[in-house]
């Protein structure tokens, strides 16, 4: 009976003892896993400042050179006779140096000229003047975007 007793001691013993090997065995796995998730969650915060970081510096880019576009549609607006080509090679009537705006924001612009034809309706004194203009706007020393666009003035030819 003893020889019995000491057997369900140890067998009772040994199982608890496989049963905290099993407790800490399962608490490092957990502890594994939350730290991978942990190191996830902290790359993925990272991955997210530095895409809405690019993201403000491209959207600062491209209102840089919308404004540039906007400067040189006034500046055909506002001219009262065709501009002068001053590069007969590109056609280019305009070459704006860089304007800032605001912090690291700039932008410059080109205008050149397309053609010309007669406006129906208004006669052979009208015509139609068609620019192109480039626009280049920055944003920091990352941000750089284009805008081109083609714009039309009527101008009376020979006034």
């Amino acid at each position: 009976r003893e020889l019995n007793m000491n057997r369900a001691q140890t067998t009772s013993t040994g199982s608890a003892l496989n049963r905290e090997g099993f407790a800490m065995v399962t608490t490092l796995l957990v502890v594994l896993i939350l730290s991978v998730l942990a190191v996830g969650v902290a790359w993925i915060a990272g991955s997210e400042k530095k895409t809405t970081f690019a993201e403000s510096v491209h959207m600062r880019s491209v209102y840089s050179a919308d404004a540039g576009g906007e400067a040189a549609i006034n500046f055909i607006r506002l001219s009262e006779i065709p501009p002068v080509i001053q590069d007969f090679g590109s056609q280019m009537v305009r070459n704006q140096g860089a304007i800032n705006l605001q912090n690291t924001q700039a932008f410059e612009y080109d205008v050149f000229f397309l053609t010309k034809r007669p406006k129906p309706g208004w006669g052979m004194d009208y015509l139609d003047f068609d620019y192109r203009i480039a626009s280049r706007g920055t944003a920091s020393r990352l941000g750089e975007s284009v805008v081109e666009l083609v714009v039309s003035r009527l101008y009376k030819e020979g006034y």
